[in-house]
């Protein structure tokens, strides 16, 4: 005879949920007993508030006067100078690359900000507060001359337009672009850019493997490959050597980031060029145009550039000092670039080529179409005595 088993009941186990610090904290605690905080609870709530508001503001108080008197300034920080970018939108025009304008850059009675103030290896640059005027006329035209991207031909080009107009020009070479926008009245400022290692390249084989003194004053002189210069060594800030930390930059010779140091005005850096590049940024984008080099052959471009002065005879062919003897020099001894260096020369060129792209990359797709305003000559206010300088 069997004996009949107990019927068991099933187990059931019961999971404690377990306690996290998340559930202990004040809001989470109110929702779970529907209690509402304590009189004490508020008001150390509302202490805090205060505490983290004034924190905030001396923060702020104390950067602003560390950026006036040469210290620290809102742009060290990658947020801030966010912000910083963001404020001076307001004070500069897309891209003058695929998009120059006619607006007149005026000064402002607004107060210079902190954001306008730049302490770059403990040298102070302001950059002026402006205001945009549509319908004021230009009498000057103000052009910093890139090396070895096209400006001698622009030189010519915008001294015909200057004619047209008969108002006055000014051409800057060599030295930093020492004329900030907006200082001098009525002026139109335009540059000139091209890819940073082809413009690298392209200095070298000018100036950089013989000295165009010696090519051009000394006939006794032949070009060979013994006195020749390596490229190899073409590899610093000025050229063979590093551009001075004290005193401005000077374009007399460049191989590396020459963009930055041009519109920046230093020649080194504490931070891997991220103060400078900011500073020549903000600089360049202030301009009315720039001259791409890569677009040159293009004939819609041309005729673009043309329509925006009124002037035809854009991208004629034009001579420049030691260029037909440079050339001949490396026919006679071509240049033999190494792989290897080209892309050493390219990733010490990657700040340059970051503001290149930043300026210039915002024409998209294969067909290009370019929006340039036309010339209108009551924008134009003819001086009797009108100068050139170069």
């Amino acid at each position: 005879m069997s004996l009949k088993q107990p019927k068991q009941r099933p187990v059931v186990h019961h999971r404690r949920r377990a306690t996290t610090s998340r559930s202990r904290t004040l809001p989470w605690s109110l929702m779970r007993t529907n209690r509402w905080p304590t009189t004490t609870t508020v008001l150390w709530l509302i202490l805090l508030l205060i505490v983290a508001s004034v924190v905030v503001q001396l923060r702020l108080i104390l950067e602003i006067h560390s950026s006036r008197h040469g210290g620290v300034t809102l742009h060290e920080t990658s947020a801030l100078r966010r912000t910083s970018m963001q404020q001076l939108s307001s004070l500069r025009h897309s891209s003058p690359a695929c998009h120059p304008h006619w607006s007149v850059a005026l000064p402002s009675d607004t107060f210079v900000t902190a954001s306008d103030i730049y302490s770059v290896n403990n040298h102070q640059h302001t950059l002026i507060n402006l205001s945009w005027n549509n319908t004021l006329p230009f009498s000057r035209i103000y052009f910093y001359h890139i090396r070895k991207a096209g400006g001698t031909m622009i030189r010519k080009y915008l001294k015909k337009v200057a004619l047209h107009y008969q108002i006055d020009l000014t051409i800057q070479e060599n030295k930093y672009a020492r004329e900030e926008v907006g200082s001098h009245p009525h002026t139109m400022y335009v540059t000139n850019m091209r890819d940073p290692v082809e413009r690298s390249i392209s200095h070298f084989k000018y100036e950089g493997r013989w000295d165009c003194q010696q090519l051009v004053k000394n006939d006794s002189f032949v070009p060979t490959e013994y006195n020749a210069k390596p490229f190899e060594a073409w590899r610093e800030t000025k050229g063979f050597v590093k551009s001075p930390c004290d005193e401005p930059f000077s374009f007399t010779g460049c191989a590396v980031n020459c963009y930055i140091q041009t519109f920046a005005g230093e020649g080194c850096t504490s931070n891997e060029w991220q103060s400078e590049y900011e500073l020549a940024l903000n600089r360049l984008m202030r301009y009315n145009l720039i001259f791409v080099y890569e677009m040159f052959k293009d004939e819609g471009y041309a005729q673009a550039i043309e329509d925006f002065f009124g002037v035809e005879g854009f991208n004629q062919a034009s001579d420049m000092f030691c260029g037909w003897q440079a050339h001949e020099a490396h026919k006679k001894v071509p240049l033999v670039v190494g792989f290897d260096h080209v892309m050493r020369l390219s990733k010490l060129n990657q700040m340059d080529t970051k503001l290149f792209k930043e300026a210039t990359d915002c024409w998209g797709g294969d067909e290009v179409e370019y929006s340039f305003p036309k010339a209108n000559a009551n924008r134009f206010a003819a001086q009797q005595n009108r100068t050139v300088v170069e």
